[in-house]
């Protein structure tokens, strides 16, 4: 009995601290499941803040887990949007430590500003951060259209692109990104270690090529599908 309670702490207890470090959103059960819910418990402008710009524009970008949250999805999010001249919404953590709590499922997220502007859009882009340390984009979203033109300028520029796996295929009628006048919008997961690489050092307000290069790959990509729609 004492060797195998040895053997199940020398299994277990490794793997949980190695889900618990770096197993990024997907391994994570978010503690709100709706925005009443969390502003019940967390105070606007000092835990988290709701930034955007309706610009009515056809498509809506946002980054429903951006600042601390998944960090770097809100300045990819903001950045494409102003160098399109896009709507963007951002639901950002500003907590010093801490942001995770503030993660709502892409399903459960109904905060009205961010819910009301993708509804109003013919289409929709949202930008999620997910764990590894790989540089990779996981695609995914109910607009095969605007999807296949994303992963064409995106792999055009070097970029390595997969099909989303099925936790983080954002196919679901009620994920946010697909709740907009057609029914269905993209939704891009980033790896961590694409997301580092888009910044000089972790400075996310220095950013380097790579993120230039993805910025030129989605817009790029938009034209295309605002072209056909």
């Amino acid at each position: 009995m004492k060797k195998y309670k040895r053997f199940m702490y020398i299994v277990f207890v490794p793997a949980i601290l190695f889900l618990f470090l770096y197993g990024g959103t997907s391994y994570l059960s978010s503690r709100y499941s709706s925005y009443e819910e969390l502003k019940e418990h967390e105070e606007p402008h000092e835990d988290y803040e709701i930034n955007y710009s309706q610009r009515d524009s056809d498509i809506t970008v946002i980054a429903i887990h951006g600042g601390g949250i998944e960090p770097g999805t809100s300045e990819v999010a903001k950045g494409l949007a102003d160098r399109m001249d896009l709507s963007y919404y951002l639901f950002e953590g500003i907590k010093p430590t801490g942001n995770m709590i503030l993660h709502i499922e892409s399903t459960l997220f109904d905060e009205p500003i961010g819910r009301n502007m993708v509804q109003e859009s013919v289409s929709a882009l949202s930008i999620h951060g997910y764990q590894g340390e790989e540089s990779m984009i996981f695609l995914g979203g109910r607009n095969e259209a605007y999807r296949d033109a994303i992963r064409d300028a995106l792999q055009h520029r070097g970029f390595a692109v997969e099909d989303a796996p099925s936790h983080i295929s954002g196919m679901s009628e009620d994920n946010i990104v697909n709740d907009t006048q057609l029914g269905e919008g993209v939704q891009l997961e980033l790896t961590a270690g694409l997301r580092d690489s888009l910044f000089v050092n972790g400075d996310r307000s220095d950013t380097t090529d790579v993120y230039v290069k993805l910025m030129e790959s989605l817009e790029e990509a938009t034209n295309h599908y605002l072209e056909t729609v």
